[in-house]
């Protein structure tokens, strides 16, 4: 069956002298592998400057269920990071390291597909902001619809990480945003990042935490080996 849809390239790796394999998430399919023969040589219909991660491109595609690696027949790059400076690069690295773990294969989401189409990804464009890797962390949850509950938030409530819901209660849970956390993510939920301050404690300790909410909720094997080049940027 001839398929056609727009997708967001996430990994891209050689394979063989001059072939590569392409993980592609698709509007319409979920995340889906390709085999592109040649890529490398840049002679083809499919280069590799179309499959740098996070370009968005709309293909043309034999698509068979049952296969593991789809077949491109056409492509063209619709948008893609153009990056600017160092700050530019840190978050773009940062970004693909995120997404390349918590987008799984064949999984179907039209919201998330759409976030980083339209947000996300033109984001990495434009002057990076110093509170940018903790909204996107929250968006991406919410489009997995397992962002923290702001019910139950009052003045100096905590975050339970593992139930994702915020309380006041006095018990010992094992996994806890501290008061400055809490607040912090209560606020870019509900009011944005652009009123935030510039504390470099704060913001590494809100990652942090995110990264463990992550690892309970999407993937347990989740890190972001590339956060440390956060405390070069963005200052």
């Amino acid at each position: 069956m001839l398929g056609k849809t727009s997708g967001i390239v996430i990994r891209t790796i050689k394979y063989g002298e001059a072939s590569a394999i392409s993980n592609i998430y698709t509007e319409q399919y979920g995340l889906l592998g390709f085999h592109i023969p040649g890529a490398f040589r840049n002679k083809g219909a499919v280069r590799i400057s179309h499959l740098q991660p996070l370009n968005v491109v709309d293909i043309t595609f034999h698509y068979q269920k049952t296969r593991n690696l789809q077949r491109i027949t056409d492509i063209s790059c619709r948008l893609y990071p153009d990056l600017h400076d160092f700050n530019n690069k840190a978050l773009y690295s940062i970004v693909c390291e995120l997404l390349q773990q918590v987008i799984r294969e064949n999984e179907h989401n039209q919201s998330l597909f759409e976030y980083l189409q339209q947000q996300a990804i033109p984001g990495l464009n434009s002057p990076i902001h110093f509170w940018q890797l903790p909204f996107m962390m929250l968006k991406i949850l919410y489009h997995y619809g397992c962002s923290p509950n702001i019910d139950g938030y009052a003045e100096d409530a905590l975050l339970d990480l593992q139930n994702g819901i915020f309380s006041n209660s006095m018990l010992q849970l094992k996994y806890t945003s501290d008061v400055p956390v809490s607040k912090t993510i209560y606020e870019i939920l509900t009011s944005g990042i652009n009123h935030l301050p510039k504390d470099a404690a704060l913001r590494h300790q809100t990652i942090e935490d995110l990264i463990l909410y992550y690892k309970l909720h999407i993937n347990e094997n989740f890190d972001l080996r590339s956060r440390d080049i956060l405390s070069q940027v963005v200052k």
